[in-house]
């Protein structure tokens, strides 16, 4: 059944086809489908070398009608980290064998070969091999501009006329340098070129023909034959490519017998520092690259071509003076812990607390020496207990359901058997710690995980899945999938109420999101430019602010009280800028401790830093200048260099009303909390207006310490069931009353 379907299906394709062929037919189709402006355009980039510029607006200004433009750093494309190469800069075996891998009819037909055409067919029809490629170099340069894979009909039509109209405007030898220059290849690099200098560390002019035939079997799949992943793979690909090469005459037997002794040596190039881009730069790269694609809907290729051969002058929101500050500390390896020389590292970046635009980043320690080396600071990571504030507290108090005195019972909240027989409790605190009866305000200064899980609970996993998505972009999270037989999600309570995330979140993303509280409950748009302009000075892209409500503006200022409190007491204590300028902020830690993370703001900026080893091969542990400390001593230059010590703005309290509140109930503070043996229970916490408690306390019971009255007096709390199936040590137990079975009397727990 499933091959008379496949024959009919093809039947009716090449039927729609003859049909096509008519004159009429095709102009027809063409207009209402096709847009040829896309290819065009890629030709007529890769006509010039250009620069790339960046400029800051000398006044911070994100108005690009107020823009006053000031270069802040200048890309030559025609001599840094060669992004395009022309074709007779590409070695014979290069070209040459290419050809004879992947369309050895390319010099005699016209953007499409019939017969392979005819035989791809054949193969889908009866399965005679597994793949069976009938595309021609030059539909696979539609393919890689289009980034259009999907196996449809329409899309293997639009394929075939716009494969034909190519070949019409332009010669092979254009085509195949546009092919060599947007091919993907391993490790996200683009273009054969590039690949040659990262893999060989050489022009690819003075590739050998083993070198050659390596880069051509890596284009072929660049995952499966991944030289670093998969050498013996790609060794056998390559010999492949060597056999085909000989084949049609590319290489004599000589030179095929002496290619495939030859070993896969890897090197890369080392680059110089005046040909390194900042990593400010490479962001703003990135992500123009990302929105070209979208309002361009072309692949990620095209979209970089369009970037690098028709240059541009970027509008960026970069501070000179910010990105200075973070770029002098981390180069100098004083001021990280020994461990950096061992691969431990950091990053950090910095936005500007109202608007949310970057300021400043940086994406490891120490002099960038490479461009596209792993940038620390876009990359994934866990978050920890960052994500909380985000995920679960903020979402609760602008729904009213909790405020700064809301008490949960911080116990275990559920258990199960390990596969000894033995309980294990869930979820557990760090430190291993549990006390009992804790506000909402405790909880998060010091961070419980028992806390959490019972917001999680209060809110559900769908809600908060959506709420991180919709409001702050993270993208990153896996709803559902399948790898190697194992189901991966995000909706549960480890990765949504701990941040223990299947693929984690970048530590922009997490820094851009904590603007919310700083902007009073406002998403500015995340932006690292402004505009692109071309060469001829006009827009052809523009970053717009696209202002979204998160919350009331009484939510984030009661969030920004609490998260004073982790700065001033609690899990970053450490940081002492708080001493000259209001700070708040959260501290994260993933469950191996191979990420420890601090988003931190003042009303001026937000700020967040990581710290781990890039292949997460080991835990980060404690050392004297750690995260917090580099943190607080940049946060510390940037405030005296760009605000100085007459500050003016404080977090504002403006609606909202400072209260007391018993720390057992968070219930109003009555006579008998004062009778509790372990001293001052009383609190005072900021609350939204209508929220604060009007309730009296009736967690405390009076009691006597024993059979005489007149003796001193004292109060035990109530608290909820506490049955575990292992014993728990929890804090306050010893302050919980019970009552006696004999007498029905009233006793100290102990």
């Amino acid at each position: 059944m499933k091959r008379i379907i496949k024959i009919l299906f093809i039947i009716i394709l090449s039927a729609v086809i003859l049909v096509l062929l008519s004159a009429g037919a095709v102009a027809i189709y063409v207009n209402k489908n096709i847009d040829f402006e896309k290819d065009e355009a890629l030709f007529v980039a890769a006509k010039d070398e250009k620069f790339i510029r960046f400029y800051y607006d000398k006044k911070g200004k994100d108005d690009i009608e107020k823009y006053e433009p000031v270069l802040f750093e200048e890309i030559n494309l025609s001599s840094i980290n060669r992004e395009w190469y022309s074709l007779d800069e590409f070695s014979p075996y290069l070209k040459y064998g290419f050809i004879a891998m992947e369309d050895r009819d390319f010099f005699s037909h016209h953007g499409v070969d019939i017969k392979r055409t005819l035989a791809a067919t054949a193969n889908y029809i009866f399965n005679r091999e597994k793949s069976f490629g009938g595309s021609t170099i030059t539909q696979q340069v539609i393919k890689n501009v289009s980034g259009d894979n999907e196996k449809t009909l329409k899309r293997k039509l639009d394929e075939i006329i716009r494969a034909y109209h190519v070949e019409s405007a332009h010669s092979k030898e254009e085509i195949l340098e546009l092919y060599l220059n947007i091919i993907p290849m391993s490790n996200s690099i683009v273009g054969i070129g590039l690949a040659s200098e990262s893999f060989f560390g050489k022009e690819p002019s003075k590739l050998t023909a083993a070198e050659a035939a390596t880069l051509i079997g890596i284009a072929n799949a660049p995952s499966r034959y991944n030289p670093y992943k998969n050498g013996k793979a790609c060794l056998e690909k390559r010999n492949r490519v060597l056999y085909a090469m000989y084949q049609e005459g590319v290489i004599d037997k000589n030179e095929y017998e002496k290619a495939k002794r030859e070993k896969l040596r890897l090197e890369e190039k080392k680059q110089t520092n005046g040909k390194v881009k900042s990593w400010f730069a490479e962001t703003v790269i990135s992500d123009v690259i990302t929105d070209l694609m979208l309002t361009n809907n072309s692949s990620y290729e095209a979209a970089r071509v369009m970037l690098y051969k028709n240059g541009a002058d970027i509008y960026t929101t970069v501070d000179p003076d910010i990105q200075s500050i973070l770029e002098s500390y981390f180069r100098n390896p004083a001021n990280f812990p020994k461990e950096c020389s061992d691969g431990l590292e950091y990053a950090m970046v910095i936005c500007d607390s109202e608007k949310n635009l970057l300021r400043g980043i940086v994406g490891a320690v120490g002099e960038k020496r490479l461009n596209g080396a792993v940038n620390n600071a876009t990359s994934l990571h866990t978050p920890g207990s960052v994500l909380k504030p985000l995920a679960l507290y903020l979402p609760l108090i602008d729904a009213r359901k909790i405020t700064a005195s809301t008490v949960f019972d911080d116990v275990p909240v559920t258990f199960s058997k390990s596969d000894s027989g033995e309980y294990v409790e869930y979820p557990k605190n760090y430190p291993n710690r549990y006390d009992g009866l804790t506000t909402v305000a405790e909880a998060l200064r010091i961070s419980k995980n028992t806390v959490a899980v019972r917001l999680y609970n209060m809110l559900g996993a769908e809600k908060i899945y959506q709420y991180l998505k919709n409001n702050f972009g993270f993208e990153s999270l896996v709803y559902s999938e399948k790898v190697n037989s194992k189901r991966l999600t995000d909706l549960a309570p480890s990765p949504l109420a701990l941040g223990q995330l299947t693929r984690g979140v970048s530590l922009k993303k997490l820094t851009e999101a904590y603007t919310v509280f700083p902007a009073e409950g406002k998403m500015n748009t995340a932006r690292s430019y402004i505009a692109v302009l071309n060469n001829r000075g006009e827009v052809i892209l523009k970053k717009e602010n696209k202002e979204q409500k998160i919350s009331d503006s009484a939510s984030a200022r009661a969030m920004t009280q609490l998260l004073s409190a982790v700065v001033d007491s609690g899990t970053a204590s450490k940081i002492s800028l708080k001493n000259i300028y209001d700070t708040a902020g959260k501290t994260g830690t993933s469950g191996n401790d191979r990420d420890r993370i601090f988003v931190g703001y003042t009303p001026y900026y937000t700020a967040g830093i990581w710290c781990g080893y890039t292949n997460k091969s080991a835990a980060v542990e404690n050392h004297e200048k750690n995260h917090l400390t580099v943190w607080d001593s940049i946060m510390k230059l940037v405030h005296e260099k760009k605000i100085g010590y007459d500050n003016e703005k404080n977090f504002s309290t403006k609606g909202l009303t400072y209260a007391p509140y018993c720390m057992d109930s968070g219930k109003l503070f009555s006579l008998e909390c004062s009778y509790d043996p372990r001293g001052e229970r009383i609190a005072y916490g900021y609350f939204i207006k209508g929220t604060e408690p009007s309730e009296v306390c009736d967690t405390h019971i009076l009691l006597y310490e024993n059979l005489f009255p007149f003796l001193r007096k004292i109060s035990l709390i109530q608290t909820g069931e506490r049955n575990f199936p292992k014993e728990i040590a929890v804090v306050d137990e010893k302050y919980v009353y019970r009552r006696r079975s004999k007498n029905n009397g009233l006793s100290l727990q102990t």
